[in-house]
């Protein structure tokens, strides 16, 4: 079967999952980094990655023509992603449903090459379960009394919402990155019902019940106004975008922001996040080098805030940058079986290609068995206000720890 892969604007991660593709002999693959000089030659199934914008529909549109099947892959694609996150400053980030009519969804993030395989042959996609039925931990759905932006987790039993750690597992269909696993709560980038932000918003909501929240009674006497004061629940949860539409702002229904752009896209991605956030985010949308990206933002924070770094994290660090360099070849050779082999060597020290073992001092689950985790096991660290910065990014965050700027050198 004849596959175009197109990769359009932003992560190439789902563009270099597909690789994967020329393992099977069944298809003829062809990848098309810069589908503005592709010449329309007809294919069976064109698969397009990366977010999209206004100015691609003609592209789009043409490649529509000439395709009997269009397959948006990956959650950028399929309703605007992580990337999305920029529309609070303006942007219009588009799903490709809006753009075209009638392409196949596939989501998660990165997208999951046996999903991509199914609708390529055209065969009815496996019914998946809900991630809350195959995670380990167990909710009793008990109101909090508090809300946590770290936790120290020993617990590996009770449901992260029931320590007051948001995690979007609620709503959530099960995926093959399962950050639950690496003690990284789910943001939803499989949800299983429609404007998800906002069904997961309504639900963690009703479990913070018994935590004060101000109020300002309005002209008819109710306490329906939130007041302009900061609350327990405010301090706790100061980014609702980022954390309850990761994935779907595009999709959410929610107005198009009016907050003021910094002028580059992939900054306006990153401002008004959480420091805590930042490893997952930078796990997320950095494609063939998202670990430099990641270790970039950790040291100068680790560094300028004296946290310990253990021998064995430098360790597995180097060695995750090591694969790094060895993805990036193989990508570059478009060599599947080395392609394959390196991001299941990455996957098995940062938990997925998502890197959602990678955080702050250390990892957030044992790496090996043989391992004494004690020796880089990360810790709850303090929210401390500054600017940090090295040769490759420079950020700025405030005294509850948000990004206020954020300045990345590209290339």
């Amino acid at each position: 079967m004849d596959v175009k892969v197109f990769q359009f604007n932003g992560c190439n991660k789902c563009y270099n999952e597909s690789l994967l593709l020329k393992l099977d002999p069944s298809y003829k693959v062809q990848f098309i980094a810069n589908p503005q000089n592709w010449k329309g030659e007809k294919t069976q199934v064109a698969v397009i990655t990366g977010y999209l914008l206004p100015h691609n529909k003609e592209n789009l549109e043409r490649i529509k023509a000439n395709s009997e099947k269009v397959i948006a892959y990956g959650n950028c694609t399929s309703m605007g992603g992580i990337f999305a996150l920029a529309n609070q400053h303006g942007h219009e980030i588009s799903p490709l449903k809006n753009l075209i009519d009638n392409p196949i969804n596939i989501n998660g993030c990165l997208g999951e090459i046996e999903e991509l395989k199914t609708a390529i042959n055209g065969e009815k996609p496996s019914k998946l379960r809900t991630l809350c039925e195959v995670c380990n931990r167990r909710a009793t759905c008990e109101y909090l009394d508090t809300v946590h932006r770290q936790i120290e987790l020993v617990d590996n039993e009770t449901c992260f919402n029931d320590l007051g750690f948001l995690c979007i597992g609620f709503i959530a269909k099960e995926c093959q990155e399962r950050c639950i696993d690496y003690n990284t709560p789910c943001r939803g980038c499989k949800p299983m019902v429609e404007r998800s932000g906002i069904r997961m918003l309504g639900m963690f909501g009703t479990l913070m019940g018994n935590i004060e929240v101000a109020t300002e009674h309005s002209e008819k006497g109710a306490t329906d106004k939130l007041a302009d004061e900061e609350d327990d629940v405010t301090k706790s949860l100061p980014d609702i975008l980022g954390n309850f539409f990761r994935f779907s702002l595009a999709t959410s229904g929610l107005p198009k922001g009016r907050i003021e752009s910094s002028g580059k896209l992939l900054e306006d991605v990153f401002i008004g996040r959480l420091i805590e956030e930042l490893p997952l985010i930078t796990g997320l949308l950095g494609g063939d080098k998202s670990i430099l990206l990641t270790l970039k933002i950790i040291e100068p924070y680790e560094k300028a805030n004296q946290i310990e770094i253990s021998e064995e994290t430098k360790k597995y660090r180097e060695e995750l940058l090591k694969l790094e360099k060895e993805l990036q070849k193989a990508i570059e050779m478009h060599d599947a079986k080395q392609y394959e082999k390196v991001t299941n060597e990455i996957r098995k020290i940062a938990g997925n290609m998502n890197l959602s073992n990678v955080f702050f001092g250390g990892f957030k689950s044992q790496i090996k068995e043989e391992d004494n985790f004690d020796n880089y096991k990360t810790h709850i660290f303090e929210l401390v206000e500054g600017t940090y910065k090295n040769g490759f990014v420079e950020y700025s965050i405030d005294s509850n720890g948000i990004i206020k700027e954020i300045k990345i050198r590209e290339g």
